[in-house]
């Protein structure tokens, strides 16, 4: 048989069926784990992308394993201690499917989890996100905790984390009134207000996302405060910056606006969905795939975030931030680089803390 230059001796392609393994951390990394403060918890939105093999999966991890059998890869890199599951916004989530999600990460692993849109949405709408009639269950208590609540209680068990609601854009011809806004405004207070304060044995930690920027006001603020559900940084392009978004959450807290030394009152929760400098989530998809580094590193947000994690590890506050590949290329790196800035943060926090005088000597 006639030698082939163009055969490959060796299978140098993972087999799609091939078991995930997790990517070995560098000596950096590893150390960027270890001191990144136990309090701060920073993942991805999801995490089935074969773009990321040679980041957080081995480079033989197999594809077709990855959706359902990756997390258990996942949660072993440094920094990652937290992972959305934004999927059961389009298709409700079992008890059974939460429990088999929590049986593969470690006991220190939190799931930031969002609400289904058949609840969150005030429009039922088609697959391209076009309107097409009024969501006649809309806020229903009663389906929230069926569908929702209790099944991510039950099944995630202690590593249940944030139950965040994203609140998808109102249509405009609904609220082009003041009134109307007021409405929609109390409406959610009223829901916030009714879910169950403890259930399933857990004191849930409710959130709610606002992405429709006319709501985001000083009465909605106020509002969602009184109902003990925290706020959601959101940072998305239809939103205010996350400056102007830090400032609401010190006015949710009650602390001035020139507050230096504003301490959350609760835990921090950050959903970083879609790069700041444009393009929508099909283009960037297009542009940007396999996801495997970073296109438009974006410092702005990185160092208010950065910024927001010093005051809540200062405050025994916990920190979540979970990114999108859609925000600057690669969710993984874009955590990993924001960890490095938490890091370098939290050590020159203590060297101040360090050379400060003891209170009584000269």
């Amino acid at each position: 048989m006639s030698f082939n230059p163009q055969v490959p001796l060796y299978e140098d392609q993972p087999s799609q069926h091939a078991p995930v393994a997790p990517m070995a951390p560098d000596a950096e990394l590893a150390r960027l784990g270890d001191k990144l403060p136990r309090g701060v918890y920073l993942g991805a939105s999801s995490w089935n992308f074969p773009g990321w093999r040679d980041i957080v999966y081995s480079p033989m991890s197999g594809e077709r394993s990855l959706a359902r059998y990756g997390l258990s890869a996942y949660s072993r890199h440094p920094v990652l201690r937290t992972v959305g599951i934004d999927k059961g916004f389009y298709k409700a989530i079992s008890e059974a499917e939460f429990a088999f999600f929590a049986e593969q990460v470690p006991e220190a692993f939190r799931f930031l989890v969002k609400a289904p849109q058949s609840v969150s949405d005030c429009v039922l709408r088609d697959r391209f996100g076009r309107a097409t009639d009024r969501n006649r269950q809309f806020l229903s208590t009663a389906l929230a905790v069926d569908t929702f609540i209790e099944p991510a209680l039950k099944g995630l068990g202690e590593k249940a984390g944030p139950l965040v609601f994203e609140m998808p854009p109102i249509p405009r011809q609904l609220i082009r009134e003041s009134a109307e806004q007021h409405a929609f405004i109390d409406r959610m207070a009223a829901f916030f207000d009714a879910l169950p304060k403890r259930t399933c044995g857990a004191n849930p930690l409710y959130c709610v996302e606002m992405r429709t920027a006319q709501l985001l006001t000083p009465r909605f603020v106020k509002a969602i405060r009184e109902t003990g559900v925290r706020l959601v940084i959101g940072i998305h392009p239809s939103l205010p910056p996350v400056q102007r978004q830090i400032a609401a959450l010190r006015a949710f807290d009650e602390a001035g606006e020139r507050e230096s030394g504003w301490m959350p009152q609760g835990d921090v929760i950050v959903r970083w969905s879609l790069s700041t400098f444009g393009g929508n989530y099909r283009q960037l998809k297009a542009d940007w795939s396999p996801f495997n580094e970073i296109h438009a590193r974006d410092a702005v947000t990185r160092s208010g975030l950065a910024w927001l994690a010093g005051r809540a590890v200062a405050a025994g506050r916990r920190f979540f931030a979970v990114a999108n590949n859609k925000a600057e290329g690669c969710a993984p790196v874009t955590m990993r680089e924001l960890a490095a800035m938490i890091v370098e943060n939290d050590i020159k926090s203590r060297e101040r803390q360090a050379d400060r005088p003891l209170s009584g000597q000269d």
